[in-house]
């Protein structure tokens, strides 16, 4: 198309002691790259982090006091910048020559790496710039301050606050009225209305298949469902998908599973939901035809963020199970009734249910890992040491995360916490260790991380043994 507009839309690198690759599948600037095409733009995806690299970095002075702890053979060994260097990157925009370029912004902690990538863009070039995200969305002024460069934020849904940003930003004869989305039906969209997230694919097409694989199998993220309506104290996600709960047609995810199948060679399958399971009816339908499809064999599926135990019963564990769920993740937070009471978990069936459905699971053949929240406010060290155990007495992978805080959650707004720790977004991260309690001090936290990370190696060593 002669005059058409283009989008960069970039991944940016990050700096931290690790990373996990199955969290990095650029899904929400794939969503973006759709409502883009949607309105005529062309549109290149700029995924810094994939293939992932990493260069050995010094320790920041602010973490300096885990330095001691860097020869511990259970703690990490190194920090890293992973991704490309800004060089590659401008080099790559000015190759590229783009009308628009948009940061994903979703984790506070990594906000150094867009504050700097924004900078050093806008040194080198005029062009409109947006960010968009989970941190984004949270906290858009704080943004807008930190980072003047930027010259606008996307809160929420990129299906919603993007088409408002362009049609007042860009000039309307660049407009299409109608493409075609990347679906075997050939729906059309019309981009004078509003877009519908359940009724548009994210823009596979543009990434790369052989970057995304675990093992030797090529992986895809997927969103099944959006929005939640619990209250969980430490959560931030309905300040980005709001409290409605829905889900998505079961053929429209059922088609889209099959294009990357055929056309990206994926054989896992990711869902990036936060509640998965909550339409029980829903979800036994989805499983039921995932199951009943001829072509999707030999798949595998996982939900690293979204299944609750209080959703699942021995038919719904079944059910996942013949359509291709091998491993079960399930957030357990902390093994204290009360704790989770007052952190508003939803559990409905009461704290003894959670432990039917780790026995129910380990009959069906499942690999269970338990995320378990260590330091919360109130949470003691006894405490955490007899769930970890009551776990690994039933042979389940514990796998802790220090508590940090969510910007925009209620703890977040409640909790009393230092000026210091506050207003340092580099120390919203797990790996930093940096909110103390009366209860847990920092030694505290490092001695409990090493001693599980310790047991959890010597769980895994036995179970390969046997």
């Amino acid at each position: 198309m002669i005059g058409q507009k283009r989008a960069l839309l970039i991944q940016p690198p990050l700096e931290d002691f690790y990373t996990t690759p199955i969290r990095l599948y650029p899904l929400g600037l794939l969503y973006t790259a759709r409502v883009l095409q949607i309105y005529g733009w062309e549109v290149k995806i700029l995924d810094s982090l994939s293939p992932l690299r990493k260069k050995r970095i010094s320790l920041p002075e602010k973490f300096a006091y885990l330095q001691p702890y860097l020869n511990h053979p259970y703690f990490f060994k190194n920090y890293y910048r992973f991704g490309l260097n800004k060089e590659k990157i401008i080099s790559i925009v000015k190759e590229y020559s783009p009308d628009l370029i948009g940061l994903s912004c979703s984790f506070a902690a990594y906000y150094k790496s867009v504050d700097e990538l924004a900078n050093e863009i806008k040194k080198n070039f005029s062009t409109c710039l947006i960010v968009g995200g989970n941190q984004a969305s949270c906290l858009p002024e704080e943004i807008k301050k930190r980072t003047p460069t930027i010259d606008a934020i996307i809160v929420g849904p990129a299906e919603i606050s993007l088409p408002l940003f362009l049609r007042n930003n860009f000039p309307q004869d660049g407009l299409k009225k109608t493409v075609q989305s990347h679906r075997p039906d050939e729906i059309l969209l019309e981009a004078s209305e509003s877009i519908d997230w359940k009724k548009i694919w994210p823009a596979h097409e543009l990434v790369k298949p052989h970057l995304y694989r675990i093992g030797q199998r090529n992986y895809a993220s997927l969103q099944a469902s959006r929005g939640c309506p619990f209250q969980c104290t430490f959560c931030n996600v309905h300040l980005v998908f709001g409290r409605q709960f829905e889900c998505r047609p079961i053929e429209s995810l059922l088609q889209e599973m099959k294009y990357l199948y055929r056309h990206h060679q994926v054989r896992i399958f990711n869902f990036e939901d936060d509640n998965l399971s909550l339409n029980r009816e829903w979800f036994k339908e989805f499983l039921k035809t995932v199951k009943k499809d001829s072509e999707l064999k030999e798949i595998e599926l996982l939900a690293m963020n979204g299944l609750s135990y209080d959703t699942l019963d021995e038919e719904l564990l079944s059910l996942m199970k013949t359509a291709g769920f091998r491993q079960l993740d399930l957030p357990l937070v902390s093994g204290q009734e009360e704790l989770r009471r007052k952190l508003k978990r939803p559990e409905r069936k009461g704290g003894e249910y959670f432990w039917e459905i780790i026995r129910l699971a380990k009959k069906l053949g499942y690999f269970i890992t338990v995320y378990l929240i260590i330091g919360l406010p109130g949470q003691t060290k006894a405490e955490i040491i007899e769930t970890a155990s009551r776990l690994w007495q039933e042979k389940i992978l514990v796998s802790p995360s220090i508590f940090y805080l969510a910007p925009g959650s209620e703890i977040d707004q409640t909790l009393t916490i230092s000026e210091e720790v506050k207003n340092d977004w580099d120390k919203y991260r797990s790996t930093a260790f940096a909110l103390e309690t009366e209860e847990l001090s920092r030694d505290d936290l490092i001695s409990l991380f090493l001693y599980l990370r310790q047991k959890n190696l010597e769980f895994h060593l036995l179970k390969k043994r046997n």
